[in-house]
C-alpha cells in the first residue's frame, strides 16, 4: 500500500511511504511473545510471594525460639517462688513495718502546698490505702497463727476498733459540712487510726513469732494521739463539770479510786448530782472525743454519751436508743 506525504502548501509531495499489512506468521510471533511476557510476569509475582512467605515463616520461627529462650521453665518458676517465700519468711516484722513507714513518709513529705483540693483528696486516699493494705496483711497472718482463744479476743478487739474508726471518720468528715474538704478529712483520720492499729497488730504477730518488736518514741506519740486508749479518753473528761450553779449540780468524771461514788471493779466512775452513776464497765464504744455507755434495765436499755461541746466543756446525753439521746445536760 502506498501513501504520499505532502508539504503544508500541498503543491508537491515530500516522499512516498509504503505500508505492508502484517501476515499471519507475524501475528503468531507477536502473540507468542506477549504470552511469554505474561508468563514471565506471573512467575515473578509468584516468586515474590513465595519469598515473603518464607520470610514471615522465618520471623515466626525466630520469634518462637526467642520466646522459648525467655519463657521460664517449671524448675525456674518454682525456684523463683521459693526465693520469694524465703525472703518473706526471713524478713522480720520490724523490718516490714519500717519499709511501710518509709513509704508513709513519702506521702507526708509531698508538696501539699502546690496541690488542689482534688489532688489532696486523692493523695490522702492513697496514703490511707497504704496502711489499710498492711493492716489486712498483718491480720491475715495473725488469723492463721494465733491460737483459737487469743484469736477470738483479738477479733473482738478488732471489731471494736473498726466501729471506733468508722465513728471517728464520720465525725471528721462532718466538720467540712459536705464541702470539698470532707474526703481529705475522712481519709486523713482513717490513715492515722489505721497506721496506729497496724503497729498494734504488728506487735501481736511479732510476739507470736517470738520476734523482738519496738515502736520508736516519736511514732508511739503519734499513735497515741491517733488512736487513744479508753483510759486516755476518760482522762480528757476528768473533773467535775457544773451545769447548775444555784444548786451546785455537776457531772463528775473521776478515777474510781478517788471517787466518793466509785463503782467497785472499775477504773473510772461517772456520776450526776441527784442522778445515775455509771462506769467504764458500762462503755459501749468510744472515739477520741466521746464515750458511749449502755446499761441494761427491765424491758429496756439506757444509753449515755459524754462529748465535748463548742465551749470546750462537756455534754452528757441520755436516751433509750442511740438515735434518741435527746435528754442533754450542757455544762458551762
Amino acid at each position: 500500500m502506498e501513501f504520499l506525504l505532502w508539504r503544508k502548501n500541498k503543491q508537491q509531495p515530500v516522499c512516498k511511504v509504503y505500508y505492508k499489512r502484517p501476515d499471519a506468521r507475524y501475528k503468531r510471533k507477536r502473540m507468542n511473545f506477549m504470552k511469554t511476557k505474561r508468563i514471565a510476569i506471573l512467575l515473578c509475582i509468584m516468586f515474590i510471594l513465595f519469598c515473603s512467605g518464607c520470610g514471615a515463616k522465618m520471623e515466626k520461627e525466630q520469634s518462637s525460639r526467642s520466646n522459648e529462650q525467655h519463657q521460664p521453665t517449671e524448675g525456674q518458676y518454682i525456684e523463683e517462688m521459693d526465693d520469694i517465700e524465703e525472703k518473706s519468711e526471713t524478713e522480720s516484722i520490724q523490718d516490714e513495718i519500717a519499709k511501710v513507714e518509709v513509704k508513709s513518709h513519702e506521702y507526708e513529705n509531698a508538696d501539699w502546698g502546690s496541690m488542689g483540693q482534688q489532688e489532696m483528696n486523692q493523695l490522702t486516699a492513697q496514703w490511707y490505702q497504704l496502711w489499710d493494705d498492711e493492716l489486712n496483711s498483718l491480720w491475715s497472718r495473725l488469723s492463721d497463727e494465733l491460737d483459737a482463744e487469743t484469736k477470738a479476743k483479738v477479733l473482738d478487739e478488732q471489731r471494736a476498733w473498726i466501729k471506733r474508726k468508722e465513728e471517728n471518720v464520720k465525725g471528721a468528715g462532718a466538720a467540712a459540712y459536705g464541702g470539698s474538704l470532707q474526703s481529705q478529712l475522712e481519709n486523713s483520720t482513717a490513715e492515722e487510726m489505721t497506721r496506729a492499729r497496724a503497729y498494734i497488730l504488728a506487735g501481736y504477730l511479732a510476739d507470736v513469732r517470738n520476734e523482738s518488736f519496738t515502736i520508736p518514741a516519736e511514732i508511739q506519740e503519734s499513735i497515741d494521739m491517733a488512736d487513744p486508749s479508753l483510759n486516755d479518753v476518760f482522762a480528757k473528761f476528768e473533773g467535775q463539770w457544773i451545769f447548775d450553779e444555784e444548786r451546785g449540780a455537776c457531772v463528775g468524771i473521776e478515777r474510781t479510786e478517788t471517787c466518793t461514788y466509785g463503782v467497785a471493779g472499775s477504773n473510772w466512775t461517772v456520776w450526776v448530782t441527784g442522778g445515775d452513776i455509771i462506769s467504764d464497765l458500762d462503755v459501749y464504744g468510744y472515739t477520741g472525743n466521746s464515750i458511749t455507755f449502755r446499761t441494761a434495765h427491765d424491758g429496756y436499755d439506757a444509753f449515755y454519751e459524754l462529748s465535748f461541746n463548742p465551749a470546750n466543756s462537756i455534754n452528757f446525753a441520755y436516751g433509750t436508743s442511740l438515735d434518741a439521746m435527746d435528754d442533754v445536760i450542757v455544762c458551762d
